[in-house]
């Protein structure tokens, strides 16, 4: 890659975050690439372009927006442990910079959902989440693509997610894990009140449409974005850019870090511990 802009998009509230932005600036400085701090939306592209996000998954979530007009990649280093969406650690960030340079990495297209409701409109990399107004979150919503209605879906809301977002919200009420780059729609009922709700994945071009029948706020990528009245019409589909997230050559598969984030092996570990 003929690298020649590093966008920087840093949760200055980790530990080392401002001591390993000012380490990039050098190393950009030495190898004449430009270094840009960026805190808000970007629209140009940039074909000779990364963005470097520092933090973790959420700070993965925030500069996917920043750039979700663009097709400037976007490569994650966590500052803490291993995240889902982040490829490896400050430890390892020499060699990464330096396999960025080498072209050792590859581009991971991950499909982004589109909402729009009265003046409201805007995409999300993991989930748009519709829940209720109250301290205690119940709404009733009913859920319809096509020229259909799935169900109504009394309970604590509803979690419309990717495959990306499969493993965020959606995954804690029972969503199941889908595998990305795969293109879906996931519909996850959060706290149902009736027992044979169970999770939906949509094809990924389909139009769900979901209408309240109380008030309800919406969430998108966890930040909030407005409340809806009893009869909102919210429309959830693909949006029609995707965001690219660089998967360098050697990084951590994404059923290892599943693991270690999950303990998915752990009674099968201790299986053949006590049959040693």
């Amino acid at each position: 890659m003929n690298l020649s802009r590093l966008y920087l998009v840093t949760n200055t509230t980790k530990p080392d975050a401002l001591r390993v932005l000012a380490d990039l600036k050098v190393w950009c400085q030495e190898k004449g690439i430009e270094a840009i701090p960026v805190s808000g939306p970007h629209r140009q592209d940039d074909e000779n372009a990364v963005v470097l996000a520092l933090g973790g998954d959420g700070t993965v979530l925030r500069a996917a927006d920043f750039f979700a007009q663009t097709a400037i990649p976007v490569l994650g280093i966590n500052l803490g442990s291993l995240g889902f969406m982040t490829q490896a650690t400050i430890d390892d960030l020499p060699e990464v910079m330096e396999k960025l340079l080498a072209d050792q990495f590859l581009l991971e297209e991950r499909m982004r959902l589109a909402f729009r409701f009265g003046d409201r409109a805007g995409t999300v990399l993991n989930d748009v989440v519709i829940t209720g107004v109250l301290e205690t979150p119940f709404c009733e919503i009913e859920l319809a693509w096509g020229d259909g209605v799935v169900s109504a879906f009394p309970g604590d809301g509803i979690i419309l997610a990717t495959a990306t977002g499969s493993t965020a919200y959606s995954l804690s009420a029972g969503g199941p894990v889908i595998v990305p780059p795969a293109a879906c729609i996931l519909a996850t009922p959060h706290a149902a009140h009736k027992l044979g709700l169970r999770p939906v994945i949509f094809p990924p071009d389909e139009t769900i449409r979901v209408t309240t029948r109380s008030a309800v706020r919406v969430f998108a990528d966890g930040d909030f974005i407005s409340e809806a009245g009893d009869g909102t019409e919210i429309v959830i589909r693909r949006a029609g850019n995707s965001t690219r997230l660089i998967r360098l050559a050697d990084s951590p598969t994404f059923f290892r870090v599943l693991d270690e984030k999950l303990n998915w092996a752990e009674a099968e570990r201790r299986k053949w511990r006590e049959n040693e």
